[in-house]
C-alpha cells in the first residue's frame, strides 16, 4: 500500500467563539474602556459578561479576572475548526497570522476578488496547525485605528500550537483547560513547562473612574495608557507618599510594599521551573521593547549559538516565543519579584509593566502577602522535585522580607554603606534565616557567584575560612564559641548568639548590630570590583554650544581621584578639558563582578522648559543580562523586593555573575528612569571571552574602562572595539541658553529635546548655517570632523561595534556605508546586514570582518529626524601608520591593501542611470508628489520627460562575482531647483536651499570609499556627487550573493529621499538569467522577475520598496496628512508624511469616500485593484520578496503576507519561521523566501502590521496566486511520472 492509504493521526479541534462588547476595567483604580471588545468561548460568554458588568458597576469599577485576551491551544498537525458567532451590529471576523488556511473562505477579510470571509452573523473558519509557536488572531473587518474601530478596543487573541501529544493544565487547580493566558504544558518525552501568554497593546481609549480622560497629576496634561493583557498599572495612579510637588514618587512606583501588586497578570513559578513566555503584540501603532529582568533567552530558541538577550523589539502584530534559559530563577536560582516591562520609558510610565513572582516554598492556597492579599495555590510541575513546605523561619517569599505595608520599602540588608563605610541596614533574624550559605552583600538570597562557580580561587583555603566564619555567626545554638574564634579574631562568647535570646525568626525587628554583614563581607580575590560614582556636570555636546546643564553620568572613582577630586573633575568637564562619554567597563566570561555605586548627585533636578523640579534623592544601578539576587541587586524597588538604591553619599553594593561571553551588557538607573536616562545615566559592561585582555588603542597598555579598546583574545588575535550609545529626549540648550525643542508644557512626554551619540551630536542645521549645500554636509574638508566619535582603524582590521540604545523612547536604525556584519555575531549562517534597528535597552554586537579599504566611511542613524539632529559620524581607515593608533598584532607593514579592480575574466556589467525630476502619481485618486525625484535607465529619460513612463524605483541586477560600472547623469532642469518644504517635518528645522547634486551609494558591495562611495564624507578628497549636466562613473563589486542592496543618494538626505530618489541593486546567484514576470523578455530593471540559474530551482522575485514619510498632495493640491486626521494634538515629526510601496499608495480615505463599508476596503470587486503592486504567481511557485526600506522616517513598520511563512534568517535551518517581519526601518533589507512557495489560489494581503497609521495611509497591497493551467499541470504530472520511471 502507498503511504497515503494509511489512516492519518491528526485530529480536528472545534471551537465556538463569540464576540462580546463590555466595559473593560484595566485596574483597581477604575480606569476602563467603555467600548471594550473581546473574543470569548461561547460557553463562557454569558458568565463573563455578567461578572464583568457587575464589577464595572462597583465604585470604583473593578477588573474582572476572566476578562482577558482569548488564548487557544492546539497540537502540531491539528485541524482547527472555528465557528465564529457575531451578535453585534457590525461586521467582524477572525484573521489568524501564521497558520495555513484556504484564503477563499478563512482569511477573515474581503480581499481582492476573494469571497467575503467577514460576517455579520456566523461563519466557520478552518485553520491548519502546521508550525509550532504562537500566532496572533484579530479582526480584519475593520482595519482602522480610530476609536470607532475594533482592534484598539481589544479584539485580538492568540492560538498556541503545542508539540504533538502535549496537554495543558490550569496552574492553580491542575485541571485540564480549554483556554487561558497561563498553563502548565506536559509534553511526551520532554520536561513540562510553565507557559505564559503576554499581550502588549497600546493607544487605548481609556476613561478614569469618573468617566473622564485620565490626567497626569504633575503636568495636568492628558495621560496615555499602555497595557498588558487588558490590564494597566500607570504611575499616575500610584500617587507619591507626600504632597510635595517635587515628589514624583517614581522610585517607589513599582513597589508592592507601598501600593500592592500591579493589575497586569503576575506570572508565577517555583525556582527552576522550565518556562516559556509567548509574547504577542496586539496593538495598532507603537513598537515596544520587551525587557525581562534577571532572565535571558536566545534570539533563535533552537540555535545553540544564537545571541543571548533579555530585551527585544516587538512591532504591532508580531509574536515571539521566549524560551527562558535555565527556567524560572535563571542559572543562579533567583527568588523574588522579577519585573518585565516595555523599556520605552513613557510606555513603562503609562502602565506597561508587571511581575514574574518566583516562589521558594510551596504555595497551597493558604498563604497571604504582607498586605493580607491571599496567595493563590500553584501546582508544582509533576516531573520536578516538590518545593519544601513553609515553616516559622521560612515563611516563603515575600514574608521573610522586613517591611511595612504602605511605607517606603527597606534598602537591602548589608548592601548599602554610608559615607563612613558603615552598613546602613542590618538584617533581621528572619531575613538571616533565609540567606543562602554563601551569602555576600548584594547576594543574600541567591548564590550569585561563590568561589565554586568561577573556578578555583587563588587562595582556596582563605575562601574556605571565609565560609566557615560566615556559617559560624548564624545564631546557631549548637555552635561552640571556639568555632567562632578559629579565624583568630578575639570575640566574646555572647557574640555568637547575636540577639537570639529575646527574638524569634518571625519578628521583623532589626538586631542591635550588623555582625552578620561583617561576617559575609569577605570577598574572594577573584571578585572583580568596580568603584563607581554618579555625578552631575554640564555636558557640552558640540562646538555649537549645545549642552545639558544637568548632565548626569557614571564615572569610576579612580578617575575622580586622578583629576583631584569631585569638584576638580566637574570643573574640568565643564571647561571641556575632559570629554565625558558613557562609562564602559569590561570583564570576562566566568567573572564574579561587584559594583559599588556611590551617589554624589544633587538631590533635585531643577525645573526648566523641559522638566518639572523633581526630587531624585536615591539612585539604583540595574544591570542587564548578568545573574544577580533580584531582591537586593536589581537596582530597583520592584514588587515586594528591597529598594536597591543609594541615597546621597551612600554606596550601593551589588554582586553579579557573568556566566558566559554575554558581550554588550546595558546598565542604568531604574529608580528614576524617566528622570535620569535622558540626562545620561546609562553605561555598559562588556563581557569578553574568558582570558581576553583589554588594551589602550594608543599605547597598547591594559585599561580599566573606556568606549574604545583593543581586545586581545586567548588565541592571540585582536579586534578593535567601539561602544556607541544612541540616546534621544536629550534636554539640551543652545549656547545662548535657549531650550532645543522644548515641549509645550514642562514634564510632557511629547518627544521633547534632541538626540546624541555618546553625549555628542553633529546637527545638520548647524552645518548648513556655515555652508549651504547639503551635498557637503558630511565633508570634513568643509566643516571639520564631527563632534560624534571618529572610529579609527587600519584597512582590514577586525572591528566590533558595541551598539547600545541608552535612552529614552524612540526607535532608531544604525547604518554603516561600505561595511557589513552578520546579524548574529556567533552564527556564520546568519545573513549579512548593513543596518540594525534598535530600541531602548537593546544592545547589539556588530562584528565587521569583511575587507574594507583605506578612507572615511559614514555611520549614521537612518531616519531623517535622527541624522538631521546629528546622529552620524565617521569610521576612518588610515592608509599610513599613525602615532595615536597602535596597529593590531599584524604589524605596520600590512596596513595598505590593494584597491579592488576587475580581473581579466571578470564580468563587468555596465549601466547608465539618470536622475530625473518628474511628477509621481501614487494612485488613480490623484494623490501625487509634483516634485518627485527618481533614478531611471538613461534610455528612458525622454519617455519620462514626455510623460510616457510609469515611474518605479530603479532596480539594477548583477550576479555574484560581477563588477558593476554605473555612470550617473544628472539631467535635472537647472531652472527648476529642488524646492524646500517644511513637511514632512523634522525637529528644529531650518529653512535652507536643497542641493541640486545627486549621487549613488550601494549597500554591501565592495568599492573604494575615496573614489566610488557616492558620499562626500570626512577627508576623502574626490568629489562623489554629480551636479546638473554632469556625470560620474562608479565602480562596485558584487562579491557575494547579497540579494537586496539599497541604492541611495547621499547628496541631500533631508530633501531627496522622501521625493523618491532611491533604488536597489539585486545580486543574484551565479550564472542567473533575469526575465520579466510572466514573459521571457530579459530585463535587469524588472520590479517582478523570474530568476533562473544553474543547479537551483527557478523563482519569482518581487522587489518591494517600503516608503515612510512621503510628501503627497491630493487631486485638489491639498497636503495630505493622514496621521493628523484623527488626532487633536500635533503629530510627532517622525509620524508626518504618507506611506506606500514602490511610488504607489492606496489610502483608506480615498476608498471609503467611494464606499463607506469599511469591511470592503480591501475588495477589488468594490474598488478595483489597489495602486500598489499586484504580485502574481502560480500556486506552489518558489517566491522571494526582496524587501527594503530606503526612506525616510524612523518610525518602525512591519510586513506580513497573509497565509504565508518564511524563515527570519533565510539560510539558517534553525531560524524560526515567521508570518510577519517587524522592526523595519530605514536601511533595513530582507530576502523573504516563502515557505513551500505560493499558497493555494486566491488574493492575499501584504501589508504593515500597524493599522495606525501605515495601513490606513496606503501601506498594503495584494499578492495574487493563480491556478496552474491544464497544460502546466499535465507537464508537471508527466515530469513526475518520468522521474519515477527513472
Amino acid at each position: 500500500m502507498e503511504l497515503c492509504q494509511y489512516p492519518c493521526q491528526n485530529r480536528t479541534r472545534y471551537f465556538t467563539i463569540e464576540v462580546i462588547q463590555i466595559p473593560i476595567v484595566y485596574n483597581r483604580y477604575g480606569d476602563y474602556d467603555p467600548d471594550g471588545l473581546l473574543y470569548v468561548l461561547e460557553m463562557d460568554s454569558q458568565r463573563i459578561q455578567e461578572e464583568a458588568v457587575g464589577r464595572f458597576h462597583q465604585m470604583p469599577p473593578q477588573p474582572c479576572e476572566e476578562v482577558q485576551p482569548l488564548v487557544l491551544r492546539v497540537n502540531l498537525g491539528d485541524t482547527v475548526k472555528v465557528r465564529f458567532r457575531n451578535p453585534l451590529n457590525r461586521r467582524l471576523s477572525i484573521h489568524v497570522q501564521g497558520l495555513a488556511y484556504d484564503v477563499a473562505s478563512s482569511d477573515g477579510t474581503s480581499t481582492g476578488f476573494n469571497q467575503d470571509s467577514t460576517t455579520s452573523r456566523e461563519i466557520v473558519y478552518t485553520w491548519y496547525a502546521n508550525a509550532e509557536g504562537v500566532f496572533l488572531f484579530h479582526d480584519m473587518a475593520d482595519a482602522r485605528s480610530s476609536e470607532e474601530a475594533t482592534n484598539i478596543h481589544g479584539l485580538f487573541g492568540a492560538v498556541i500550537v503545542e508539540p504533538p501529544g502535549a496537554k495543558w493544565f490550569h496552574p492553580q487547580t491542575g485541571e485540564e483547560i480549554e483556554s487561558g493566558l497561563m498553563a502548565d504544558i506536559y509534553q511526551p518525552g520532554k520536561p513540562a513547562f510553565r507557559e505564559y501568554s503576554v499581550f502588549f497593546h497600546d493607544e487605548l481609549e481609556i476613561l478614569d473612574k469618573d468617566g473622564n480622560p485620565p490626567v497626569d497629576h504633575r503636568t495636568g496634561l492628558p495621560a496615555s495608557t499602555t497595557a498588558i493583557s487588558y490590564r494597566s498599572e500607570p504611575m499616575r495612579n500610584r500617587m507619591p507618599l507626600t504632597h510635595d510637588p517635587v515628589d514624583s514618587g517614581e522610585e517607589i512606583s513599582m513597589s508592592s510594599w507601598v501600593y500592592g501588586d500591579p493589575a497586569p497578570p503576575i506570572l508565577r513559578a517555583y525556582v527552576g521551573d522550565p518556562a516559556k513566555i509567548r509574547l504577542i503584540h496586539g496593538g495598532i501603532k507603537e513598537t515596544h521593547v520587551f525587557h525581562l529582568h534577571n532572565h535571558q533567552w536566545r534570539l533563535e530558541p533552537e540555535n545553540p549559538v544564537s545571541t543571548i538577550i533579555d530585551s527585544i523589539t516587538i512591532s504591532p502584530q508580531e509574536c515571539y516565543t521566549l524560551d527562558i534559559l535555565y527556567g524560572a530563577g535563571s542559572l543562579n536560582r533567583v527568588i523574588g519579584d522579577v519585573i518585565f516591562h516595555c523599556h520605552l520609558y513613557p510606555h513603562f510610565h503609562e502602565g506597561m509593566w508587571t511581575l514574574w513572582r518566583i516562589h521558594d516554598r510551596l504555595e497551597d492556597g493558604s498563604g497571604k502577602l504582607p498586605d493580607g492579599t491571599p496567595v493563590p495555590a500553584l501546582q508544582p510541575l509533576k516531573d520536578r522535585e516538590r518545593p519544601l513546605k513553609k515553616d516559622e523561619c521560612h515563611p516563603g517569599y515575600p514574608n521573610f522580607i522586613c517591611g511595612e505595608v504602605g511605607m517606603l520599602p527597606r534598602q537591602p540588608p548589608c548592601g548599602v554603606l554610608d559615607a563612613e563605610g558603615n552598613v546602613v541596614v542590618c538584617p533581621t533574624l528572619l531575613e538571616e534565616a533565609n540567606f543562602v550559605e554563601n551569602a555576600a552583600p548584594g547576594a543574600l538570597y541567591t548564590d550569585t557567584c561563590p568561589c565554586h562557580t568561577t573556578g578555583e580561587c587563588d587562595n582556596y583555603k582563605e575562601c574556605e575560612d571565609d565560609k566557615k566564619r560566615a556559617v559560624c555567626i548564624e545564631c546557631d545554638a549548637d555552635k561552640e564559641c571556639a568555632d567562632c574564634a578559629e579565624d583568630g579574631v578575639d570575640r566574646e562568647c555572647g557574640d555568637c548568639a547575636e540577639c537570639n535570646a529575646d527574638k524569634k525568626c518571625g519578628d521583623c525587628a532589626e538586631c542591635s548590630d550588623c555582625k552578620k554583614c561583617l561576617a559575609i563581607d569577605t570577598p574572594c580575590e577573584n571578585v572583580k570590583v568596580f568603584e563607581i560614582a554618579l555625578v552631575q556636570a554640564k555636558l557640552t555636546y558640540n562646538q555649537y554650544g549645545w549642552h545639558d546643564p544637568e548632565g548626569r553620568f557614571f564615572v569610576l572613582k579612580e578617575e575622580l581621584e586622578r583629576h583631584g577630586g569631585l569638584e576638580s573633575y566637574i570643573c574640568k568637564v565643564e571647561a571641556q578639558k575632559i570629554q565625558v562619554e558613557p562609562l564602559v567597563i569590561r570583564a570576562n566570561a566566568g567573572d564574579c563582578i561587584e559594583l559599588r555605586t556611590t551617589n554624589l548627585l544633587p538631590e533635585f533636578l531643577e525645573g526648566n522648559a523641559f522638566q518639572l523640579k523633581t526630587r531624585t534623592d536615591i539612585v539604583g544601578h540595574h544591570v542587564h543580562l548578568v545573574k544577580f539576587d533580584t531582591i537586593t541587586s536589581d537596582g530597583a524597588a520592584n514588587g515586594w523586593n528591597n529598594i536597591a538604591g543609594a541615597r546621597k553619599y551612600e554606596t550601593l553594593v551589588e554582586r553579579f555573575f557573568a556566566d558566559e561571553e554575554l558581550r554588550t551588557v546595558f546598565f542604568h538607573d531604574h529608580l528614576f528612569a524617566n528622570a535620569h536616562q535622558l540626562h545620561g545615566v546609562f553605561g555598559a559592561l562588556v563581557i569578553e571571552e574568558a582570558g581576553a585582555t583589554f588594551h589602550n588603542i594608543q599605547n597598547g597598555e591594559e585599561l580599566r574602562f573606556g568606549t574604545q579598546a583593543v581586545i586581545r583574545r586567548r588565541d592571540g588575535s585582536s579586534f578593535r572595539e567601539f561602544a556607541l550609545f544612541v540616546h534621544d529626549f536629550a534636554f539640551l540648550f543652545d549656547k545662548d541658553g535657549k531650550p532645543l525643542n522644548a515641549p509645550e508644557v514642562p514634564g510632557s512626554h511629547d518627544d521633547p529635546g534632541v538626540m546624541g551619540i555618546n553625549y555628542r551630536a553633529e546637527p545638520m542645521r548647524e552645518r548648513l548655517k556655515r555652508d549651504g549645500d547639503p551635498a557637503y554636509i558630511f565633508s570634513s574638508f568643509v566643516h571639520g570632523d564631527p563632534a560624534t566619535p571618529v572610529l579609527e582603524t587600519y584597512p582590514g582590521d577586525e572591528l566590533m561595534i558595541r551598539l547600545i540604545d541608552g535612552a529614552h523612547e524612540e526607535q532608531h536604525v544604525f547604518n554603516v556605508t561600505g561595511m557589513s556584519w552578520r546579524k548574529e555575531v556567533a552564527d556564520d549562517r546568519s545573513p549579512l546586514a548593513a543596518s540594525q534597528t534598535i530600541g531602548v535597552s537593546e544592545a547589539f554586537n556588530l562584528n565587521i570582518k569583511e575587507p574594507y579599504q583605506a578612507g572615511d566611511y559614514l555611520y549614521y542613524f537612518g531616519g531623517t529626524d535622527d541624522v538631521w539632529l546629528g546622529l552620524w559620524g565617521i569610521i576612518r581607515a588610515y592608509d599610513k601608520y599613525q602615532e595615536c593608533l597602535k596597529p593590531l598584532c599584524k604589524g605596520k607593514d600590512m596596513i595598505l591593501p590593494l584597491p579592488p579592480c576587475p580581473g581579466k575574466d571578470d564580468v563587468v556589467r555596465r549601466y547608465e542611470v539618470a536622475a530625473v525630476q518628474t511628477e509621481l502619481v501614487y494612485n488613480r485618486y490623484g494623490d501625487h508628489d509634483p516634485d518627485g525625484l527618481i533614478f531611471v535607465p538613461l534610455e528612458d529619460v525622454n519617455l519620462v520627460l514626455a510623460g510616457k513612463y510609469t515611474p518605479k524605483p530603479l532596480i539594477l541586477r548583477a550576479n555574484v562575482g560581477d563588477w558593476l560600472e554605473v555612470i550617473l547623469h544628472n539631467v535635472w532642469d537647472s531652472n527648476r531647483p529642488v524646492p524646500y518644504f517644511d513637511y514632512p517635518r523634522v525637529p528644529l528645522d531650518l529653512k535652507h536651499k536643497p542641493s541640486n547634486r545627486v549621487s549613488l551609494n550601494p549597500q554591501f558591495l565592495q568599492y573604494d570609499p575615496v573614489c566610488d562611495s557616492g558620499i562626500n564624507v570626512g577627508y576623502n578628497p574626490k568629489e562623489q556627487t554629480v551636479g546638473i549636466g554632469e556625470s560620474k562613473r562608479y565602480f562596485w563589486k558584487a562579491d557575494r550573493e547579497y540579494g537586496a542592496c539599497i541604492l541611495q543618494s547621499f547628496a541631500d538626505m533631508r530633501n531627496h529621499r522622501y521625493h523618491g530618489l532611491f533604488g536597489a541593486v539585486i545580486v543574484e546567484p551565479a550564472g542567473a538569467e533575469w526575465y520579466e514576470n510572466f514573459t521571457k523578455k530579459k530585463n535587469p530593471f524588472a520590479e517582478q522577475a523570474v530568476i533562473t540559474a544553474p543547479g537551483m530551482e527557478s523563482f519569482r522575485e518581487y522587489v518591494l520598496f517600503i516608503q515612510n514619510g512621503i510628501r503627497l498632495l491630493d487631486a485638489q493640491g491639498n497636503l495630505i496628512q493622514t496621521a493628523a486626521a484623527d488626532s487633536e494634538e500635533p503629530v510627532d515629526p517622525e509620524d508626518t508624511g504618507e506611506k506606500g510601496y514602490n511610488y504607489r499608495s492606496e489610502r483608506f480615505a480615498n476608498r471609503l469616500l467611494r464606499d463607506a463599508r469599511v469591511w470592503k476596503v480591501f475588495s477589488s470587486k468594490v474598488h478595483d485593484d489597489p495602486a500598489t503592486p499586484i504580485w502574481k504567481a502560480y500556486s506552489g511557485d518558489r517566491v522571494i520578496f526582496r524587501t527594503m526600506m530606503p526612506a525616510d522616517k524612523p518610525r518602525n513598520v512591519s510586513l506580513t503576507v497573509h497565509g504565508h511563512l518564511w524563515r527570519e534568517q533565510p539560510n539558517d535551518a534553525l531560524s524560526r519561521e515567521i508570518p510577519l517581519q517587524g522592526g523595519i526601518s530605514v536601511g533595513n533589507r530582507f530576502d523573504m523566501e516563502l515557505k513551500d512557495g505560493a499558497a493555494c489560489p486566491g488574493d492575499y494581503l501584504y501589508r504593515s502590521g500597524s493599522f495606525a497609521w501605515d495601513v490606513e495611509s496606503g501601506m498594503w497591497g495584494i499578492f495574487r496566486v493563480m491556478k496552474h493551467s491544464v497544460r502546466c499541470r499535465c507537464k508537471e504530472m508527466c515530469g513526475r511520472i518520468l522521474k519515477c520511471i527513472k
